[in-house]
């Protein structure tokens, strides 16, 4: 199955759409799904803007409501994930996955789905330490804080993704990096472009803990993220129990492998698997510049390549079955970037079209906006906790504590979460043969004009749709239980309760994974609508096993008025069709946005 992976999007839906389209008529390979690793802003209409963390100057409509109204319709499958820049009073409707728009699929606050097979799961949002614990308790419309609080990934989330079968057939989506991903990458390559990343790096706290145990115990093929706007690859490899603890692996300069390896058994010994010191400018030689000519996955948007396509041809370098670079210019063979895989999992960069590429489609919010002041940057960090904003605060000489809480996780959350992995790998490795596994990271930049921002992929598809076909969306029935199994514990408030220990959580899953194996589950029929006795048409409801098409269940349905119809409110919560009959399948309550209670009968 051909994917396309997109890493923030901000509005620029369009943009990214005819991306897609002119690969698909340079290759004449088709992408059958699009990934989007969030910063979506679903805005249906400027009263979404209260609903979203971004100063007021920085508001800008996007080409989402186009696809809400029907105006436009997507053109192929998309998958999308929450990032800290959405329209949440929209995404909060749609807590436990729906579509957006037609053919656009929002996986929830977290989620699991098929497609065609192939496990597509995610976490929406970021970590913040200080509302990791609490429940889900904000309503709209939200205030200055809970504008922030609301898009905080949640333990009770966490939690529910705790709770999936590691598969190697997995792609996981999130905005957020797990912690010490960038240490298993080019790092210096990475500070050279971020170098305001450093300290966080040195201290491995750039990034989200919970996400960093989630990475291993899912363990998934790949992992998508974007969030840092910054293209980054790596190579996570997953510990067996034989050994002292996750490896740190540099798959990327052959140059390095020795000293690496020297490095990996100096914090094996000091007890710490992940530490990687990062303190001389030394560390981070110019050898890694020149790969940049050798870089098969770097998506180059640049007016340059349609002008020669043949001498791009010439330089783009072929990758070996050992994952090794060769060119037939001369240069350097290792990648520094490359995620070592098979030829044809990675195609050609394409850049952006011409008309994708104009100021009214790919927008990064700040063409034409001075430069903040020292107190601007604090004050709008404040407000917006973007990657941009903390480099602009940073450079400016102010705000370093507000910047380093946008961007780093406490040093104890961090500890614990290795810790934590450690057992859990070790746990998994040992019960289910899954040493030795792999993920490939790659993070990908925000949508706009020489950023690299998306990626075209080749993976396996198990039970791939016929020729000429879509690719098929069903619901992961492993989720649904878990789902069902947690769902006393969903909180609405402040207050989140705890969960049972794991070995209670675990049957109570168990549990509920057999009950939908020997009743199935609740779902439209497939008939025609019976007509009622009132002349309204009624959907029967019946009991199916086996996968079950997410399109039979959820269809979209507009909630808020789109952009120029009358109507809507900034203050205004909807209830959404789609979460009730989701509620419905799994016999569950709508505790996210229930239906007002009628009126008492005079």
């Amino acid at each position: 199955m051909r994917i396309a992976v997109q890493g923030c999007s901000h509005g620029s839906l369009t943009a990214i759409y005819d991306t897609v389209a002119q690969y698909t008529a340079r290759t004449s390979n088709p992408v059958e799904l699009l990934l989007l690793c969030g910063d979506f802003q679903a805005l249906r209409s400027t009263h979404d803007f209260a609903s979203l963390a971004v100063p007021q100057k920085y508001h800008a409509l996007g080409t989402f409501h186009q696809y809400y109204s029907g105006q436009r319709k997507a053109p192929l499958l998309t998958i999308v994930i929450g990032g800290n820049h959405e329209a949440s009073n929209y995404m909060w409707e749609l807590y436990h996955g729906g579509w957006l728009a037609e053919n656009i699929y929002y996986l929830g606050a977290a989620g699991s789905v098929y497609v065609d097979g192939l496990r597509i799961a995610g976490a929406s949002g970021i970590y913040k330490d200080h509302d990791y614990n609490k429940g889900h308790f904000e309503k709209v419309p939200y205030d200055r804080s809970t504008l922030r609080s609301v898009y905080h990934i949640r333990s009770y989330d966490v939690a529910k993704l705790m709770q999936l079968s590691p598969t190697q057939d997995t792609v996981f989506l999130s905005h957020d990096w797990p912690i010490s991903i960038a240490r298993h990458g080019d790092t210096g390559a990475l500070l050279r472009r971020k170098p305001f990343f450093r300290d966080e790096v040195n201290k491995n706290t750039l990034g989200s803990p919970p996400l960093f145990n989630l990475l291993n115990h899912v363990q998934p093929a790949y992992w998508f993220s974007a969030h840092l706007h910054v293209k980054f690859a790596a190579i996570y490899q997953h510990s067996s129990p034989a050994s002292d603890g996750p490896t740190t692996s540099n798959a990327f300069a052959s140059s390095s492998s020795s000293s690496t390896s020297a490095a990996n058994r100096q914090v094996a010994q000091m007890g710490n698997p992940d530490e990687i010191a990062i303190e001389d400018d030394d560390d981070f030689d110019d050898a890694a510049v020149a790969h940049q000519l050798a870089n098969p996955d770097e998506i180059n948007i640049d007016d340059d390549e349609f002008d020669d396509e043949h001498d791009h041809h010439d330089h783009h370098p072929q990758e070996s079955v050992a994952g090794q670079s060769t060119s037939t210019t001369k240069g350097p063979a290792d990648n520094p970037e490359e995620i070592a895989i098979s030829d044809d999992e990675f195609d050609q960069p394409q850049p952006v079209p011409q008309a994708a590429a104009s100021s009214d489609q790919i927008s990064d919010n700040t063409q034409g906006i001075p430069e903040p002041t020292k107190t601007q940057a604090v004050e709008e960090l404040a407000i917006d906790e973007s990657v941009d904003l903390v480099e602009k605060a940073r450079e400016q000489g102010g705000g370093e504590k507000q910047a380093e809480e946008v961007i780093a996780a406490p040093q104890e959350t961090v500890d614990e979460a290795i810790r934590e992995a450690q057992i859990d790998t070790a746990h998994h490795a040992t019960g289910s043969g899954s040493q030795g596994r792999r993920t490939r990271f790659l993070a990908l930049d925000k949508c706009g004009p020489g950023k690299e921002f998306i990626q075209f992929l080749e993976i396996p598809a198990p039970r791939p749709s016929p020729a000429g076909q879509a690719p098929r969306l069903t619901f992961d029935t492993e989720w649904l239980a878990i789902t069902r199994a947690l769902h006393p514990y969903l909180s609405t408030q402040i207050y989140q309760p705890p969960l049972p220990p794991p070995q209670v959580l675990g049957q109570l899953v168990a549990d509920e994974k057999q009950r939908i194996a020997d009743e199935g589950l609740l779902v439209p029929s497939l008939e025609e609508e019976v007509v009622g006795e009132d002349g309204q048409g009624k959907v029967e409801l019946v009991w199916e096993k086996g996968e079950i098409d997410v399109g039979r269940v959820q269809r979209f349905w507009p909630t808020a008025p789109p952009e120029g119809q009358p109507g809507g409110s900034p203050s205004v919560f909807y209830t959404n069709p789609q979460t009730e009959a989701f509620c419905g399948m799994l016999g569950i309550e709508n505790k996210v946005n229930p239906a007002p209670a009628p009126p008492p009968s005079i």
